[in-house]
């Protein structure tokens, strides 16, 4: 397929990634302009436009149908890589007209304007693997025909988005892909997730500014993380070779337990942590096992090249990098 960009010549790809400065999409959008894509990042916030060498920027609110379909008019991407969303599962339950309102509606409006202004182009909507839910209980690897159940409006909201894909595909032949990934931490990624979280303590017992004391939630449990940078591969994968209307998994494929990461964590800090686990950070009715199967990811060229050990030892280093810097 020939691709095209405005202003940019025949022969080059023009991807569109929305939430391109959230943790995920600034490692994407540099991907892609590594792989040779003119590359446009929606953000959304009212801090400015943040700094991205060579990535075009543009403020883009997913719950403005409005600026959507002006968006996708003006710029006609070849390739969207939908990643916006309402991403933290625990604030769903008290934002959940939010959380549908970014993470249903937002990619509908985004599939109306594909239909009605770039009818070819290609999208990958990136969903979670916590649609399956009450699934997990059952203990076994998930796969992409297993029963969805979600167990949070954030769960839902995502679901619900997926229906939508499938449905432009069957009505109007979008060609859609339904990216669900696990887990993935690195550099980047904000502290109110629990490895990230783990990571600043660490960093801030080392300096002397917290008593050092790791606190923790259940380490009991088993879970299934990926560094962030195979899961930008994958979506480079199933963007090029994935099938529309279709749904992947993205994952390690091995759960780990909590446990042994905090241990990692412990072994890597410079100063001797007590690990006390807190009961405000446990959260009751979680999965004991999280892990995902990705024979179908797998098919089409993908596997994890990283692991999430490298992962907390790069994300223990930028904290460590912020703390002195905030001394």
């Amino acid at each position: 397929m020939v691709v095209r960009v405005n202003g940019c010549g025949e022969g080059v790809k023009h991807a569109l990634v929305t939430g391109a400065t959230g943790f995920c999409g600034r490692y994407l959008c540099r991907y892609l302009q590594r792989k040779g894509y003119a590359v446009t990042g929606g953000h959304y916030g009212d801090t400015g436009t943040p700094s991205m060498p060579g990535i075009s920027l543009i403020p883009l609110d997913v719950r403005d149908p409005q600026k959507i379909t002006e968006l996708i008019r003006k710029q006609k991407p070849d390739f969207i890589f939908h990643l916006a969303a309402m991403s933290v599962p625990r604030f769903s339950w008290t934002q959940e007209i939010e959380t549908f309102a970014i993470n249903t509606a937002g990619t509908i409006y985004l599939l109306e304007a594909m239909r009605r202004f770039v009818p070819k182009a290609r999208m990958l909507f990136a969903s979670t693997v916590q649609v399956y839910g009450r699934t997990f209980r059952k203990g076994k690897p998930v796969r992409e025909t297993d029963l969805l159940w979600p167990e949070s409006p954030y769960a839902a909201s995502k679901a619900a988005a997926e229906l939508a894909c499938y449905d432009y595909y069957a009505r109007f032949g979008i060609e859609v892909i339904v990216a669900r990934p696990f887990n993935h931490i690195g550099a980047g990624q904000a502290d109110h997730f629990v490895i990230s979280d783990w990571c600043r303590q660490v960093a801030m017992a080392e300096k002397g500014q917290k008593e050092p004391v790791l606190e923790v939630g259940n380490l009991g449990v088993w879970r299934d993380f990926l560094h962030v940078q195979d899961v930008v591969r994958a979506y480079d994968v199933l963007m090029r070779k994935g099938r529309p209307g279709r749904v992947y998994n993205i994952a390690l494929g091995k759960s780990v337990l909590l446990k042994d990461y905090v241990r990692f964590l412990v072994k890597s800090a410079r100063k001797p942590l007590k690990v006390v686990p807190r009961t405000q950070r446990m959260r009751r009715g979680d999965p004991p096992v999280m892990c995902g199967n990705t024979s179908l990811l797998r098919a089409i060229g993908w596997k994890p090249g990283r692991t999430p050990f490298e992962a907390i030892g790069e994300l223990l280093g930028e904290w460590r990098e912020k703390v002195v810097a905030h001394a």
